[in-house]
């Protein structure tokens, strides 16, 4: 039986923007050293302790009490800078710092800073803070209201303010789904407060001594006696345990109360320690509901993954199909929402994998098996990484590894080296035998380099660009080889023509047709800039009436690092692309191009190695080899892209000419040689001849004046062009004139960015213009 509810609490999208304001672009910034936190009114300080259990990154200035993690100025800075061992903060993971009482306008005006903040004022330059996008605090009111946030409709008023704060224990822990869809007033937030038997049983369960407390003697005499008549249990005499043993048997009118707790268990931690110490003898009965349950399966899961390794892929294949059938179910217990069941939702991919891995691929023309791979074939690869990417511990990670041995590893095999037989018959295209007509852009176009962004990535990306509204149009081309950044990178570039070759060398590096000089990164931006294209730094916007080229995400560099567990990382960089695209077209480019070099092979456990001997090399990397003059190597070897008279070895199928390499490229096979291209058209650009001529702010209140308008089309105002969720409000409509305006309700977004949109009765966007809600 389904009994899980998967909608995210406020508390939960609170955590989860606390340590998305940790994100930063690897490859042009160093990681903060902590997501500082002002609440100037100390209005989320009564969830504070609740977050403290669920962020173990979370430090809190205050006073000096460690065992909460909290302390003044100087405590903190200390703790931040590794020097507390009381203080461990997990390697990967930006601290959090809450700072009560304490606004961002205190920490910027140093000068007026009180002495006992001033160790925290230079964490705001090598830290990063939580605010709204027009540096504005966070208020519990702005995170509910705000398009950046829960976008809910919050009446604002004094009473719902009041309300609100009063009712914040209880709405912190509120499906948000229960939140949408209505105005919420002071009555809604009242309500929470309100008496709720299945609530204040979890409350109790999860703190018993607390809740007894907390609670007055007429609140505990009511409590006792509705449990008596509703649930025939009584909190006093009974006690947690029995009160548990009949949560997790679902009898009766306790079937209520775990439908509660299913819908939030991360707020009621202890009852799971509850369950199990209140669990039965006899497991068959109800099983879901007792985290022995969970853990005995995913165990026995874990073996079974485990020993997958040395078996046929048929064999694999057929016994993933048979623990789906088994272990699938668990995915809608409440212990995977707890995060308790890694291994049941890492078999979902691998289940997806054994059925795509088992359908013919192949081809008979390097076109042909292209196509596949780009159509289906890479379902196989972004299954592969989905299933690593659910599990966290070694164990589990060698299982799934185990798994992917026999699954995965055959198949990459197979495509690797049809791909290679293919490309004896057809050469893959070299640098004056493909087509360059398509690798500039128009006036307007900014191409958007991203390193090793692998065609299966990069359906994710378009994946969330369709989520977003933005249609992207996705097609693919051919790596130069060998698969390398020196070689690559240039090939998809609009100044190809400028570029040619000598020899590979030790780097796979060309030159410049004019003067001969090798390509260095100073000169092939030079190269662009002569061209006719702005290099824009991934901070820059610059000029979108012109031509643009720049450059961001670090798959490759995360891929060298994280090896195996690069899984894990891939929809943080997918998530950076996106706001790159986003910003490049809220700042009014009119397409965005998305290209990259190469892809890679990835492998838990490590691709199988070959041998070539060093001195018949000039350099040799993990798939590729450049090759001395005059030597004979026994493996395949390729044209390189810029010279077609100089070979480059390569190592064949999927091996790697170095041992334990998990993540490498350099060589051909589907994945490092199939790259995507993704076009992105701002809304504008197809807005024929509608346009905006004036945009005019009152206050809150924005005029809009569009020039070829009728009464079809309506106006919004958006903080992101292409994410019509992200909508701060919108017109009634437009006049015969053409005018149109707006009331923005939000004074919290004054003096932000934010972008008109014009829409037609279909909903697409026709004409846009950035704006700064309240006038400039």
């Amino acid at each position: 039986m389904n009994d899980l509810r998967t909608e995210p609490t406020v508390m939960e999208q609170l955590i989860r923007s606390l340590r998305a304001g940790a994100r930063y672009n690897r490859n042009d910034a160093d990681a903060p050293a902590a997501v500082l936190w002002t609440d100037p009114n100390s209005q989320w300080q009564p969830i504070a302790g609740e977050l403290r259990q669920r962020m173990p990154e979370l430090l809190t200035l205050g006073d000096y009490l460690p065992e909460t993690r909290t302390g003044p100025a100087i405590w903190l800075r200390t703790a931040l800078e590794g020097h507390l061992p009381d203080v461990e903060i997990a390697e990967g993971i930006t601290p959090v710092v809450y700072l009560p009482s304490v606004s961002r306008q205190t920490l910027r005006t140093v000068e007026e800073c009180p002495d006992s903040l001033k160790p925290l004022v230079e964490l705001q330059y090598r830290g990063t803070c939580w605010t709204q996008r027009n540096g504005k605090d966070w208020t519990v009111e702005a995170f509910l209201a705000s398009a950046d946030s829960l976008a809910l409709d919050v009446r604002r008023d004094a009473a719902t303010r009041t309300a609100m704060l009063g009712a914040l224990p209880q709405l912190a822990i509120e499906p948000i789904a229960n939140l949408k869809g209505k105005r919420l007033e002071r009555e809604d937030f009242d309500r929470l407060l309100s008496e709720d038997l299945p609530r204040d049983v979890l409350e109790w369960l999860n703190d018993a001594a607390a809740s007894r407390s907390a609670w007055s003697v007429s609140r505990w005499s009511a409590f006792r006696s509705r449990c008596s008549q509703e649930l025939a249990f009584d909190p006093e005499e009974d006690g947690e345990l029995v009160g548990a043993g009949r949560l997790g048997a679902r009898m009766g009118q306790w079937d209520p109360v775990w439908t509660r707790f299913a819908e939030s268990p991360a707020s009621y931690q202890n009852v799971e320690h509850l369950l199990r110490r209140a669990k039965p003898k006899d497991l068959l009965a109800g099983q879901s509901s007792w985290p022995q349950s969970n853990e005995s399966k995913e165990d026995e899961l874990r073996q079974r993954l485990s020993s997958l390794q040395t078996t046929s892929q048929g064999d694999a294949i057929a016994e993933v199909r048979k623990l789906e059938e088994i272990h699938g179910q668990r995915r809608g217990w409440v212990w995977s929402k707890l995060g308790r069941a890694p291994l049941a939702q890492a078999l979902r991919h691998l289940s997806r994998l054994a059925d795509v891995a088992s359908r013919p691929f192949g081809g008979a023309s390097i076109g042909e098996l292209a196509e596949q791979y780009t159509v289906t074939g890479y379902e196989v690869d972004e299954a592969a990484l989905a299933s690593v990417a659910a599990v966290r511990s070694n164990a589990d990670f060698s299982a799934v590894s185990g798994a992917l041995a026999a699954l995965y590893q055959p198949w990459l095999e197979h495509a690797a080296n049809r791909l290679q037989a293919l490309a004896e018959e057809t050469p893959i295209p070299c640098a004056h035998s493909a087509s360059t007509a398509e690798l500039g852009v128009d006036p307007g176009g900014v191409i958007l380099f991203a390193d090793g962004l692998r065609f299966d990535v990069s359906q994710r990306l378009t994946a969330r660009m369709r989520e977003k509204g933005m249609g992207p149009k996705s097609s693919w081309c051919w790596a130069g080889l060998p698969t390398v950044t020196a070689t690559g990178k240039p090939a998809v570039s609009p100044v190809t023509e400028m570029i040619t070759g000598k020899s590979p060398g030790d780097g796979f590096t060309p030159a410049m047709v004019e003067g001969g000089k090798t390509l260095t990164t100073d000169r092939f931006r030079r190269l662009l800039a002569n061209a006719g294209y702005q290099v824009l730094s991934p901070e820059e916007t610059g000029d979108p009436s012109k031509r643009g080229w720049t450059e961001d995400g670090s798959l490759d560099k995360r891929g060298h690092e994280r090896k195996g567990r690069l899984a894990g990382h891939i929809e943080e960089e997918v998530e950076l692309l996106l706001e790159r695209v986003e910003t490049l077209l809220a700042a009014g480019w009119q397409e965005v191009r998305v290209v990259t070099d190469h892809g890679w092979l990835w492998l838990p456990g490590g691709l199988p190695k070959v041998s070539l001997p060093h001195y018949l090399t000039e350099s040799r990397w993990a798939r590729c080899a450049a090759v001395k003059e005059d030597s004979k190597v026994e493996v395949p070897t390729t044209p390189w892209y810029w010279n077609e008279a100089e070979r480059v070895a390569l190592a064949p199928g999927i091996a790697c000419f170095k041992s334990g390499e998990e993540y490498a490229h350099g060589g051909l096979s589907p994945q490092e040689s199939i790259v995507p291209v993704i076009t992105v058209a701002s809304p504008a650009a197809a807005g024929g001849d509608v346009t905006i001529k004036a945009i005019s702010w009152r206050g809150l209140r924005c005029g809009v004046l569009v020039e070829g308008a009728d009464q079809t089309l309506r106006v919004q105002l958006r903080t992101k062009v292409s994410d019509p969720a992200s909508a701060l409000c919108e017109s009634r409509g437009i006049d015969d004139i053409g005018n149109a305006s707006l009331l923005l309700e939000d004074e919290d977004q004054e003096g932000s960015s934010a972008v008109v949109v014009v829409l037609d009765a279909s909903g697409a966007a026709v004409a846009q213009e950035a704006t700064i809600v309240g006038g400039e």
